[in-house]
């Protein structure tokens, strides 16, 4: 073999480990910037529950007018204020009021709103996607899939277990005067005004 034919085969042996080199590269370039964040349900939950909820609970439907309306038009008082995923016939809702406790269960307070109704705020068996369905602030199509969505449920009524229930079971006493928001669960085929669960996001004294 002579020189010239040695020559251009080092040649070519050298383009071709460069342009090799230069392929690795971008895909390692390219890797890297298609590199996939992995969802954190509960700094979502977190950012939600201090950024979010607030305006919920401050705009939230007074449960005795939610009750009339339910009572007048049930069909119309869910859509109205209430929130539902496709064609369920569950829909959720974030309700406020203003009671006194009438007695403290063991998985809930019996709050009396007036002579007619009450609610009962939940301490315990807290779960389900009443907070995160009821604040209508959730939209399942930012979310790659359902496991991530369920789990922003999960961490939300964590918190409320938390930062809400926890201190409310401590200090709760029948007597007590508060002021409550907090998110409920409605179904158009059996939904009982006098026995509406509220699981709580937000409880205030009023009677200190």
């Amino acid at each position: 073999m002579n020189k010239t034919v040695k020559y251009s085969i080092g040649v070519l042996a050298v383009i071709a480990l460069v342009n090799f080199s230069l392929d690795i590269q971008k895909l390692d370039k390219y890797k890297a910037s298609h590199t996939e964040v992995k969802f954190n349900a509960k700094e979502f939950a977190l950012y939600f529950w201090d950024n979010e909820l607030k305006d919920c609970t401050d705009n939230a439907t007074d449960v005795k007018t939610a009750i009339r309306q339910i009572q007048v038009n049930p069909g119309l008082a869910f859509e109205k204020f209430g929130h539902k995923l496709g064609i369920s016939k569950t829909y959720y809702s974030i309700l406020k009021g203003t009671g006194i406790i009438e007695s403290v269960e063991d998985e809930c307070l019996l709050v009396r709103i007036d002579e007619k109704t009450q609610v009962e705020l939940a301490t315990d068996f807290i779960f389900g996607n009443a907070i995160r369905d009821g604040s209508g602030k959730v939209d399942i199509d930012q979310f790659v899939n359902m496991t991530d969505f369920n789990n922003v449920s999960v961490e939300l009524n964590k918190l409320a277990k938390e930062k809400v229930v926890a201190r409310l079971k401590r200090s709760a006493k029948a007597g007590m005067k508060i002021e409550f928001a907090g998110a409920t669960e409605m179904n158009e085929d059996h939904f009982d005004v006098t026995k509406i669960r509220v699981i709580p996001i937000a409880v205030k004294r009023t009677d200190e």
